[in-house]
């Protein structure tokens, strides 16, 4: 059984799972270069010159009605006997939820979605999902116990609810910043970004401190407040207010970041205590110790170690496609449980099933195999590799990843060079798994790059925060764990930088053309095509 899902909106994708297993994966900013783009035109291409012996097909699209119907239609004509499942904009949560339960290998666990919105209540239109908790069990039940709404629109009254076990709280924003995804967006829009940059707000919060003049940010009146906060930038209080004609961009400096650093702190510390507050509360509620979390806020490393330190004997996954880019996958798996009924648990193995394989036989450069990489490495060399499939999300796990000497104390500042990015954002690590108590406190296995932890050493000073925390990769077998010998030999230590290959405000780099431009573009000192051992 083939399975087609198309999404548009936030983060386009589409998704091929044949028999429940995930069999290709696209997302449209790999393609368009444009990223968090709505357009599907490339995706589309792909998926017919792939596939026409779809059996089931789901789309969901924000293109106009037209341009829909001929998505809908050229692709039926491809695959003329697929069945089409109709879209339901309620679902948003559920698909995010059933994507991070059918990875995880959970038999039965409680879902936390929570992102800035998600599908709306039906039959209002202006109404959307902030958070939500589900009981999930094979094959296909998502229960809900917690539903929270929020709304722009001033006549929506806010209301609570018990029905069936679930409490549905609608909050109306004008009162109160209430969703959690809704109030880190701020953060984001504060620094003068965007709300796809929210996390550039979480590396900038660890340079800030507590601050009264932002306390108690998810009460009533908070608006109001902040416009005070803020009246010397009458812009910014305009992008506040939902003012998306207005123009605000702000370069935060190492002479004016404090104030805003403050804020975005706040809003770290308020956000994370309530997501641990309501998944504490439903595990009280049930009793099930263990917990998926899904949804856009997913991506907040500092939240999911909180999560970890703050309920030892609960196990957790961490959803690493966890962006709406996701739900397409997620939307997939559903339906593929629902038509067969399967209970066949299989936990997540990769997320590098992005696109084709590309042929990159044709560039030719110096051989180097692992070990004249790890030398480079050990002679602060930047290497980006490039391996098979790319990774579906935004993590690079060693497929499309930019390394290099973890032990340099100036490498955070080469790399961010490289990367054209701001001189606050922190990089990430990829440790042998054995080795990784020697640098962490607190560790666990963390394959996906979805938590940081405080680090107990001076050794790697160039992917320690200012916090004293580092998002990590351990891994246990592969390339990367064969390279990181390779780097323990030389210097001692199994452990090296590792960001994404893309540079500041482009997609990770999907074909060899876009790495050979990236290569081009910038101060990277080398290519690397894994496949064929060809150092650029």
């Amino acid at each position: 059984m083939k399975i087609l899902t198309l999404f548009s909106g936030h983060e386009a994708s589409a998704c091929i799972l044949e028999d429940g297993v995930v069999k290709n994966y696209y997302k449209e900013e790999r393609y368009s270069r444009q990223k968090h783009t709505e357009r599907t035109d490339r995706i589309v291409k792909r998926v017919l010159l792939n596939y026409n012996d779809l059996d089931y097909g789901l789309m969901s699209t924000n293109l106009s009605q037209e341009q829909d119907k001929i998505v809908r239609r050229v692709i039926c004509s491809i695959n003329p006997s697929m069945q089409m499942i109709r879209s339901n904009d309620s679902q948003h949560h559920i698909f995010h939820a059933s994507l991070s339960f059918y990875n995880s290998g959970f038999d039965k666990a409680l879902c936390f979605v929570c992102d800035a919105s998600g599908g709306i209540i039906q039959g209002h239109d202006e109404v959307y999902e902030g958070e939500s908790i589900y009981i999930a069990e094979y094959p296909y039940s998502f229960k809900p116990i917690l539903k929270n709404y929020w709304s722009a629109n001033d006549k929506v009254r806010s209301i609570i609810k018990v029905k069936d076990g679930c409490t549905y709280n609608i909050h109306n924003v004008f009162g109160t910043y209430s969703g959690i995804g809704n109030l880190y967006n701020t953060a984001a829009l504060v620094i003068g970004q965007t709300i796809n940059d929210c996390g550039k707000a979480m590396g900038l919060s660890s340079y800030g401190s507590s601050n009264d003049m932002f306390a108690n940010l998810y009460s009533k009146g908070v608006k109001d407040r902040l416009d005070k906060c803020f009246w010397d930038y009458p812009e910014l209080i305009q992008v506040l207010n939902g003012r998306d004609d207005v123009a605000y961009h702000l370069d935060i400096t190492k002479d004016n970041y404090k104030f805003f650093a403050d804020y975005c702190y706040e809003v770290q510390i308020q956000s994370q205590d309530r997501v641990c507050k309501m998944v504490g509360d439903a595990i009280e509620k049930t009793g099930i110790k263990k917990v998926c979390v899904g949804g856009g806020f997913g991506m907040n490393i500092v939240t999911n170690y909180q999560l970890i330190k703050q309920f030892p004997d609960v196990e957790f996954y961490f959803e690493p496609l966890c962006d709406d880019g996701g739900n397409s996958i997620g939307a997939a798996m559903l339906i593929y449980r629902r038509l067969t009924k399967d209970s066949t648990v299989r936990p997540i193995t990769t997320t590098s099933y992005h696109g084709e394989q590309h042929d990159v036989s044709k560039y030719v450069g110096e051989t180097v195999d692992l070990k004249g990489i790890a030398s480079l490495l050990y002679n602060n060399k930047s290497v980006a590799i490039f391996k098979g499939y790319a990774e579906a999300g935004q993590r690079a796990l060693g497929n499309r990843s930019i390394l290099f000497n973890a032990l340099n104390p100036d490498a955070r500042d080469i790399v961010n060079r490289i990367k054209k990015r701001e001189w606050y954002r922190p990089f990430a690590a990829i440790v042998l798994e054995e080795d990784a108590h020697l640098y962490f406190d607190d560790v666990i296995p963390n394959p996906y790059m979805t938590v940081c932890f405080p680090v107990r050493t001076d050794l790697i000073p160039g992917v320690t925060h200012v916090d004293n925390t580092c998002r990590i990769q351990t891994v246990s077998t592969g390339h990367l764990y064969d390279l990181l010998l390779e780097f323990k030999r030389l210097s001692g230590h199994g452990i090296l930088l590792n960001t994404s290959f893309n540079l500041a405000g482009e997609p990770l780099v999907e074909t060899p053309e876009d790495a050979l431009k990236t290569l081009r573009s910038s101060t990277l000192d080398h290519l690397w095509f894994y496949d064929t051992e060809q150092l650029l």
